[in-house]
This record gives structure tokens, sequence and C-alpha cells, in this order.
């Protein structure tokens, strides 16, 4: 390394950590509800035998985007699992984005009010089920422009990534770009937190299951 700029890749979120779960370890946050066709938030706690919640949702601390530095970089990695029937009429479209609340241990809708930042493709079943099969996606935020309150255009942030799924055959396997989006309504003097969340398509299965195992954070210029 150069040293060149002066600046570094910094990790701002790792996880989440291992917890207990009604008794049992899980290496995720909590498997979203099945049988919903509604967008469900994948970053959710919960609690364990003893009564206690886990929490840990990654968060963009405000001021992170800085006015006056130009083309501040987050880039985002997320990993799970996914499982789905055969029913033809099956799909699943994955979202991420800002949030303004904490997820805790509510499921179902993302809390707080949010920011769609990504959206993916309603991804066919092409009539053939999965079972735990692994999903990835990658993207960046880039801050084009840093504003603290919510006028629009206050703050810019170019969304762009890509991502998909490894199916049990290449055929039925999806992977590829995301379609890009700006944002316009932020307010960078507040806390986000980030969130990944999952809508399954009009076939209300419980063996539609997804659960986000981790997401990686990093923090650039």
């Amino acid at each position: 390394m150069s040293f060149y700029t002066g600046t570094q890749t910094e990790v701002l979120f790792a996880g989440p950590a291992t917890y207990q779960a009604a008794g049992g370890a899980t290496a995720g946050w909590a498997q979203v509800a099945a049988a919903a066709t509604t967008l469900q938030n994948l970053v959710v706690g919960a609690t364990g035998a003893s009564g206690g919640s886990d929490v840990v949702q990654p968060q963009l601390p405000g001021g992170f985007f800085q006015q006056g530095r130009a083309n501040q970089v987050v880039k985002v990695i997320a990993n799970g699992i996914v499982s789905w029937v055969a029913t033809a009429s099956t799909t699943a479209t994955f979202e991420f984005g800002l949030t303004t609340a904490q997820q805790g241990t509510a499921t179902g809708a993302v809390a707080g009010t949010k920011t769609v930042l990504l959206t993916s493709q309603a991804y066919p079943n092409n009539s053939t089920s999965q079972t735990n099969i692994a999903w990835r996606f990658e993207y960046e935020i880039l801050a084009r422009q840093v504003g603290f309150g919510t006028t629009a255009v206050s703050t810019a942030l170019l969304a762009t990534g890509f991502g998909g799924f490894t199916a049990a055959t290449n055929a039925n396997s999806i992977w590829g770009p995301l379609p890009p989006q700006v944002v316009t309504t932020i307010d960078a003097s507040i806390p986000y937190y980030l969130y990944g969340a999952v809508t399954f398509g009009t076939n209300a299965s419980a063996s539609n299951t997804c659960t986000m195992l981790d997401m990686i954070v990093f923090g650039g210029n």
C-alpha cells in the first residue's frame, strides 16, 4: 500500500454474532416468517431462551457522509440462504436500503422510515423447488453530494451493485447487475440502519423461507 491518498478501507460492521435463539445456536439473523407475500425485513433480532434479545444491526452514524467531502463510498456485502416451493407463481424479490429505526425483534415490515437503495428483479423459481440455496449481493453507496436536512437533492447517493443466487442446477441460478438508483432525500446528519428484505410472490407457502447469514459493511475514503 502506497498510502498515496492517506485514506484506507475500514470495516464498519461485520455480523451478526452468533446468539441463542429459543435455546438453539443460530449463525445468522432470525429467519423471516413463512407463508407471507409482503416485504419482510431480514435483519431481525431473536429472543433467546433466557428472555434476552439480539438486536445487532449495521448502522451508518449521523455525519458519516461529511459535508465538503467528495465521493465518499460505502461497500456492503450480504449473504444468506433461501428456500421455495415448485409452485409456478412463487418469486423472490430482494431489497436493500436504509431506515431510520432499529428493527429489534419485530418481524415483517421494515421499521422506521425506509429509503430503498436497490431492488432486484422478481426472481422466478422456474417451477423448481429449492432448499437453502445460497444468495449473495454486493453493492456500493457513492455520496455524490452531502447535505444536512430533508430537502430533496440536499444529499445525492448513487447505489450500484450485483448479486443473485446459486440453485441446485445451473439453469435455475440467476446472477447479474442490479438496476442502479439515485436517492436524493437522505438527511446525512442523522443515523441510518442498513437492512435487507425479501418479498415472496403470490404463493404464500410455509416452505418459502429466507435467512440473512451475515452483512459486512466497509467504509472507504
